[in-house]
């Protein structure tokens, strides 16, 4: 599951046709009285962006002027809060706030459907509300497979106390916050605070939106976002992006696996023989030679002392294998020691390829894990 900025969610919202106050971004203090000009205010609030909660109590939101705004926006691009990196700050308008509420949509694991959670109580953590007020919680879950309608969220607006107009904009939000989640593949859509304002006017003054990581094949815009690239290492991005699932650790040895479960099994024999791995890399079990490149590719981007290569074909083919390890070492121009473990389809094929290429092969994995640790403690 990967969270997207408060912007990115806000971005969203609007596109959803969800109310938002004016904002703007910032990456340094440029246009902010374009900005104030916009708002017709010299006084707004500065929010930090970045991928952790408890931005308020560490100092990251903040009210400010167009005077006072350039100076904070510097004092704070840059900071790292909860070990991830402030990436922009959000300018955004004063709202004029009557109450405020909790609105939160999930997925039910339970159900397979959603379920829209709200509370009188916004504004504070969910998860105080619902230790020392349960009662001030109400849900709705939705049907499976039914297009969401205004109706479907009536009663719940009710239990939190709207009426007439109030009721309707309550309920066509949540319409729209469940649309914006089938549309995009989201996991958890959270309005904390839904703010009320004097004329009656519901907006979402912020934003928690989660995405899952499976759909990006589906999702390219949100993939692309900048909090999805801020939240991997260069390499567990470039990884990401090619399809790849990928997790750099800390060891000596890089590996390449068919499978999840092979992947973490090989990490395990490494530490058994007395090394350790310096990533978890999965090219899925249906890798072609190109797949495997690309792998090679990444590793070779690693400062590491030895390579090790572990399949169990049976979609994939060793032959295929075989043919990308060797055309990688010869393109990539690879200087550290490479082992391979091949068994299945075409494993007879493979071996003989990587061998007639000068390439460490087996067809067991203990005897591959302990000669690649051997060549990088300096073994021949």
């Amino acid at each position: 599951m990967s969270m997207l900025y408060e912007f990115e969610g806000k971005l969203l919202f609007k596109d959803s046709k969800i109310p938002i106050p004016c904002i703007s971004i910032y990456t340094d203090a440029e246009s902010i009285k374009q900005f104030a000009e916009e708002i017709g205010s010299d006084t707004m609030m500065a929010k930090g962006q970045a991928l952790a909660g408890g931005r308020g109590k560490a100092g990251l939101i903040k009210k400010v002027t167009k005077e006072t705004a350039e100076e904070y926006i510097k004092s704070i691009i840059g900071r790292e809060h909860k070990g991830k990196p402030v990436a922009a700050v959000m300018l955004e308008e004063l709202v004029e706030i009557t109450k405020e509420y909790y609105l939160a949509l999930m997925l039910d694991n339970k159900s397979g459907s959603y379920l829209m959670l709200a509370s009188t109580m916004g504004g504070v953590d969910i998860e105080e509300v619902a230790e020392n007020h349960p009662t001030e919680i109400h849900r709705t879950l939705l049907p499976i497979n039914v297009d969401p309608q205004t109706y479907h969220f009536m009663e719940l607006g009710k239990e939190m106390g709207f009426k007439a107009k109030t009721l309707t904009q309550f309920a066509s939000i949540c319409v729209k916050m469940t649309q914006m989640a089938l549309k995009h593949d989201l996991t958890l859509v959270e309005i904390n605070p839904l703010v009320i304002t004097p004329d009656d006017k519901l907006i979402a003054a912020d934003s928690k939106v989660v995405i899952d990581g499976n759909a990006y094949f589906r999702q390219p815009s949100i993939a692309a976002l900048q909090s999805q690239r801020d939240q991997h290492t260069d390499l567990e991005f470039e990884a990401t992006q090619a399809g790849i699932s990928y997790v750099q650790l800390d060891g000596d040895i890089g590996i390449i696996a068919g499978g999840a479960g092979l992947s973490m099994a090989t990490c395990d024999l490494l530490e058994f023989y007395g090394s350790s791995p310096a990533n978890f890399l999965d090219v899925g079990g249906g890798a072609n030679d190109e797949k495997v490149y690309k792998a090679l590719e990444l590793i070779s981007k690693m400062d590491v002392k030895g390579i090790f290569v572990n399949f169990f074909a049976g979609i994939t083919r060793c032959d295929d294998v075989a043919n990308g390890v060797v055309s990688a070492n010869k393109k990539l121009n690879i200087k550290v020691p490479i082992v391979i473990r091949m068994i299945g389809t075409k494993d007879a094929e493979g071996i003989k390829i990587l061998e007639e290429n000068g390439i460490h092969a087996y067809n067991k994995m203990e005897p591959s894990a302990k000669k690649i640790v051997e060549l990088v403690k300096g073994g021949n």
